[in-house]
């Protein structure tokens, strides 16, 4: 029998609640917005393993195909019913060899020198990812297609910063577009893999209007992010409820080398453009 948690809204039909859990998602209903889980792992003692239960989701979230597979989430209960935040696929195709190339991420990182950090002329160590579909990747499948990577995160609240990259990542999308840069694609990179779930990061790419074909938004564990901050040479810090960090935004050619990179949030679009062009 479907348990929808009904039992908290007698006592916390006021409160705010919230709870890790994994499981495995058993049926979608678009039209209710919401997801079955069976529990496989909870933080939260009324909720035991094997148990079937209704959550809300996001449109985000549940646009992505998550049905059959297994997922962690954090269960929060407000507005009189219980929803699933900050979901993430567990299993998937490619999952363990997205584990495998990040671990040989993490070992190279470990053994570098204090200083090094991509520049112009450097191949991208290749590392694997979730995106905004769910679906895990290496940036090594872009071989052959040159990208503008920079790195974001959605609940930043300065206008010069993460908002107005992803402004401008939009903007040159679509001029590329319009100049025939058809294999041109766009990589951002979450600064906050706790909260930028998938479903988080596909709302936020449709709030900007980007297109998703050829646009990718990246998340995955802390881990692998601190190692690609100090890969690029971005530093960030957390204080005061928010990230503060440096900015890069880079080009990286059809093998895989940076070919063209600017520090900082006030870069051209044109400017990138005119780098494409000369590839």
């Amino acid at each position: 029998m479907i348990r929808v948690l009904a039992f908290f809204l007698a006592v916390q039909s006021s409160l705010f609640a919230a709870f890790a859990i994994e499981g495995q998602v058993l049926a979608v209903n678009s039209e209710a917005r919401s997801l079955e889980i069976e529990v496989s792992k909870s933080a939260d003692s009324k909720s035991a393993p094997g148990d079937k239960q209704l959550f809300r989701v996001s449109r985000g979230d549940l646009e992505i195909g998550y049905l059959g597979r297994s997922i962690r989430a954090n269960a929060a209960f407000y507005n009189k019913s219980w929803h699933l935040e900050q979901i993430f696929p567990i299993d998937g195709e490619g999952a363990e060899a997205v584990a495998r190339a990040n671990r040989v991420l993490h070992r190279a990182t470990a053994a570098m020198k204090r200083g090094k950090f991509l520049r112009v002329g450097d191949a991208i160590p290749n590392f694997g990812m979730i995106d905004q579909n769910g679906a895990f990747v290496q940036i090594k499948d872009l071989k052959g297609k040159p990208f503008v990577m920079n790195f974001i995160f959605t609940r930043c609240a300065a206008p010069t910063m993460c908002p107005a990259s992803s402004t401008k990542m939009e903007k040159l999308q679509e001029e590329a577009r319009e100049a025939g840069l058809d294999d041109l694609h766009f990589v951002t990179i979450s600064f906050d893999p706790a909260f930028d779930s998938p479903g988080i990061l596909r709302s936020y790419a449709k709030g900007y209007g980007m297109e998703l074909e050829n646009f990718h938004l990246l998340t995955y564990s802390q881990e692998l992010i601190d190692d690609l901050l100090r890969q690029v040479g971005i530093l960030t810090i957390e204080e005061d409820g928010t990230i503060n960090h440096t900015m890069a935004t880079l080009l990286v050619d059809a093998e895989g080398r940076v070919a063209h990179r600017i520090e900082g949030p006030s870069w051209k679009v044109e400017e990138f453009l005119e780098a494409v062009r000369k590839l």
